[in-house]
């Protein structure tokens, strides 16, 4: 079980699937991951939404009014600290 005390951030990505190839890696290694979610879509503090992606969730990404919405979702990627150097060395082959 993660918890902020034994976690340790493994990579931060703005791209929906860079996100998904780095969770398939971490899974099929069995390495315990969160991934938090921010939409710098509405970046005021009072307009900006944060949570944690469920495993399987679906991301919806698009355009609105010739707008690139593909990188307006910030994912940070956490592993707990004794997982880190095998999992960063997994992400790096």
């Amino acid at each position: 079980m993660l918890n902020v005390f034994n976690r340790k951030e493994l990579c931060i990505t703005y791209d929906i699937n860079e996100q998904a190839r780095i969770k398939e890696i971490l899974d099929a290694n069995n390495i315990d991951y969160e991934i938090f979610t921010k939409d710098l879509a509405h970046p005021s503090p009072l307009g900006a939404t944060a949570g944690k992606v469920s495993i399987g969730g679906i991301v919806k990404e698009g355009s609105v009014a010739g707008v690139d919405l593909s990188h307006c979702k910030e994912y940070k990627i956490y592993v707990k600290k004794t997982d880190f150097d095998q999992a960063y060395h997994l992400l790096k082959q």
